[in-house]
């Protein structure tokens, strides 16, 4: 298969002889996809919370998280489909639009911020060679041809043979120089300024709550799901926990400020080789964005959406800068911690891991509208606001119990009452819409 000359994948269920990629294949993609600058920014906040309370939910979360997400992720090898479409049979092909705009809104930040992060710390190490917005623009190139390529190519072809090794070696070099370099028994004996273990928890599992809406987008090519599931949660929750530890030992949130700490400790081709990993997570961001926004248009060529996603970022990486991450951390969480408690109890307790085609590709009422999902998501994503520090009521000197166990859990128990209590009488209509 040549690189550029992949199919055009759609939102159709992939065919068995397109199904290539091992248990292997997925604890490398997933592993490097935990990999980042990002990562250590966002561990960078648990410095606020004691050592213990702060370890602790990085264990807890990461596990609890890299769990979801592989649940999520075997929705999609179990049936060949993107993410977006296994939210379909309870939330309606229509009512899935809003969680598809909602999650092409955050790729595209992501996507930024990734770009942004390679040409700042290109231009820093090479110094006046090019100026910012030409490395944006090279990196944003690079970005448009992996997600051209597809994630076949991606996974066998850039990764296995290439970045994910690079991923390996410079992370193992900068935790270990990180721990050499930080007084440990300070750390391990410090307070923390009030960060509860809940808090921190919630900062935890946001970051690969982040990659559910875009798992099954990749484990739709598994050959098996239990091996796809198993190497997706070892991969992740792997990564996931030392870059939240690596961030802890760092603690500075600013992302630049990270990329000078590294450099001031190596020679700059190890920062530069761990800079090249982060186009693996932009490639995710801008493929997936391309595959959420083919579930509401679906006739819309797939490399054309990637080109314009990567234009679009690349554009923003030159005019707007990081602010406010934690705060889209939290956001991210209150979003897509409720809606996923409505997809997984619907698929696995409800259903049985039992979609058809019907159920994925029909309109199920004239709206095609999920009510149940649509209320359990909303009043779940309230919970979620209500009980972090993003509401206004927000009381920190209260017993803390976090956002994210509470709103999965009144996501999950409502949608599962209304699908019970009322009225089975609406079948599948057998109009096919997409």
């Amino acid at each position: 298969m040549g690189l550029f000359k992949t199919p055009e994948w759609g939102v159709k269920p992939i065919q068995d002889k397109h199904k290539m990629l091992g248990g292997l294949d997925y604890f490398i993609l997933w592993s490097s996809l935990g990999v980042g600058l990002l990562v250590f920014s966002a561990g960078s906040f648990l410095s606020a919370a004691s050592f213990f309370d702060a370890m602790l939910a990085i264990i807890v979360g990461s596990v609890a998280g890299s769990v979801l997400l592989s649940l999520a992720g075997k929705i999609g090898s179990n049936h060949g489909i993107p993410s977006l479409i296994s939210m379909r049979p309870s939330f309606g092909i229509r009512g899935s639009y809003l969680p598809a705009i909602l999650n092409v809104m955050q790729l595209v930040g992501w996507t930024t911020f990734e770009i942004m992060i390679m040409a700042r710390a290109a231009e820093m190490l090479a110094g006046s060679v090019m100026p910012y917005y030409f490395w944006a623009a090279i990196f944003g190139a690079l970005v448009a041809l992996l997600g051209i390529a597809g994630p076949l190519n991606v996974a066998r072809q850039w990764l296995g043979k290439f970045a994910v090794w690079i991923a390996y070696g410079t992370s193992a070099i900068i935790i270990i120089s990180l721990v050499n370099s930080t007084d440990m028994a300070a750390l391990i004996s410090s307070p923390g300024q009030g960060m509860s273990f809940f808090s921190a928890l919630d900062l935890v599992i946001a970051m690969p709550v982040s990659w559910m809406p875009l798992v099954a987008d990749y484990n739709r090519f598994a050959k098996k799901s239990k091996s796809a599931m198993w190497g997706t949660f070892i991969g992740f929750a792997m990564t996931n926990i030392l870059f939240y530890f690596g961030g802890v030992l760092i603690g500075t949130s600013d992302v630049i400020g990270i990329i000078v700490a590294i450099q001031a400790m190596f020679f700059g081709f190890l920062m530069l080789l761990l800079i090249v990993d982060e186009a693996d997570n932009a490639f995710a961001d801008v493929y997936s964005a391309a595959v959420s926004t083919q579930d509401i248009f679906s006739k819309i060529n797939q490399k054309y959406l990637i080109i314009g996603f990567t234009a679009l970022s690349t554009i923003l990486a030159t005019v707007v800068s990081i602010q406010d991450y934690e705060v889209f951390l939290l956001l991210i969480g209150a979003i897509f911690v409720p809606l996923f408690g409505v997809v997984l109890t619907d698929y696995y307790v409800l259903r049985k891991q039992k979609y058809t085609e019907q159920m994925l590709y029909t309109r199920h009422n004239r709206l095609g509208i999920g009510a149940p999902a649509i209320i359990a998501w909303a009043l779940g994503a309230l919970t979620n606001y209500l009980l972090s520090p993003l509401s206004p009521i927000y009381m920190p000197q209260l017993p803390a119990i976090g956002a994210t166990i509470p709103s999965l859990a009144a996501a999950s128990l409502i949608y599962f009452a209304i699908v019970q209590l009322r009225p089975r009488k609406n079948q599948p209509l057998a109009k096919e819409v997409d």
